[in-house]
């Protein structure tokens, strides 16, 4: 399902916060990882048009060292010797440095060396700021139309920290054919993970699958106070709606593999309340497909998960159903591409 993950790091420890996640991932789809890192002379230099070859030497050396220690602790977490092989076959993890634009890097190494999932943080070396994610994992997100964990880095990481777990894994669902998709696949990842855990071990709590299902009232193109008539229509639609919910979502829980559970919520916004319920739930991580029912493929995200993907607390897995071949280029790709800017 997931060959290969790809992990874009920069040299910073909220970068790094992503590599727990891609190794979890990998123990439980016997994965391989893929260390990138890009070196812009624009962010390292403080004049890019002047870049003295000395220095730069003196960075990609730095970067060589820092990928090959993060490469070697990742193969002992997974309890495998490091390789020093040019033979990328033999490398559970393995590492490659590019020079040049960041974002643009990382989706055309995706695109090229036939990365399956890409793990990401939402902040790196530019730290902290009032966007909850930075421009490089924005821009990644937006072209890469690959499957996506992104990781949320709101603190530096502590010393003895707990080991990455998905006890709570929530799967927003709303009755299409890509929504169970996505289901499809976190029901893989909570089921997989059971068998990687030490289930001697009490303290350790097995994973839960929500299914979540918001319900929006009917809306009216009429002027308040509502008429009595069109409200108990509205309340009568919404009771319905709800039994016709519980039903189907009830069949969906008996196909899972796994310990679930089931929740419906009436909300006029339904990110609103899928964002409620992340916290409310205590959720680890969120699965989404990119669209729902009423997605287009003009757009690499649905408006819901566009929401939670730029709003969002909680870690989230996107699932994208848009085929690399269907995405049209936008007039800003296709300028990029005549000037020799890609």
């Amino acid at each position: 399902m997931f060959n290969r993950i790809l992990v874009p790091l920069d040299g910073s420890t909220l970068a790094e916060r992503a590599i727990p996640h891609a190794e979890l991932f990998a123990r439980i789809f016997h994965s391989n990882i893929v260390l990138l890192q890009v070196l812009d002379p624009a962010f390292s230099q403080a004049d890019p048009n002047a870049c003295d070859p000395l220095k730069w030497q003196i960075c990609k050396t730095e970067a060589e060292i820092y990928l090959q220690g993060i490469t070697d602790q990742i193969h002992k977490n997974l309890g495998e010797k490091s390789l020093i092989s040019k033979d990328k076959g033999k490398n559970r993890v393995e590492y490659c440095i590019r020079e040049g634009r960041i974002a643009e890097n990382i989706v055309d190494f995706a695109h090229s060396e036939n990365i399956d999932l890409i793990v990401i943080s939402t902040h790196g070396a530019g730290g902290f700021s009032r966007w909850n994610i930075n421009s490089i994992t924005q821009k990644v997100v937006s072209m890469i139309y690959l499957p996506v964990l992104i990781v949320r880095s709101y603190d530096q990481p502590q010393k003895n920290e707990p080991i990455t777990q998905y006890n709570r894994i929530m799967l927003p669902i709303d009755g299409s054919r890509r929504a169970e998709w996505a289901m499809s696949i976190g029901a893989e990842l909570a089921k997989r993970e059971i068998s990687t855990r030490d289930l001697s071990n009490n303290t350790v709590k097995q994973p839960r699958i929500l299914l979540l299902t918001v319900i929006r009232p009917p809306e009216f193109p009429v002027p308040e106070p509502i008429p009595l008539e069109i409200s108990q229509l509205s309340d009568q639609l919404v009771k319905v709606s709800y039994e016709v919910v519980n039903k189907y979502l009830s069949e969906l829980k008996e196909r899972l593999p796994v310990e679930s559970e089931t929740r419906i919520v009436e909300s006029s916004s339904i990110a609103s309340a899928i964002h409620d319920q992340a916290e409310m739930e205590n959720i680890d991580l969120v699965v989404f497909c990119a669209h729902g029912y009423s997605g287009q493929f003009n757009y690499p995200y649905g408006s819901v998960t566009r929401n939670y993907l730029e709003h969002g607390s909680k870690c989230v897995l996107i699932v994208q159903d848009t085929p690399l071949s269907q995405v049209k280029p936008s007039l800003a790709q296709i300028a990029a591409e005549k000037s020799g800017r890609r």
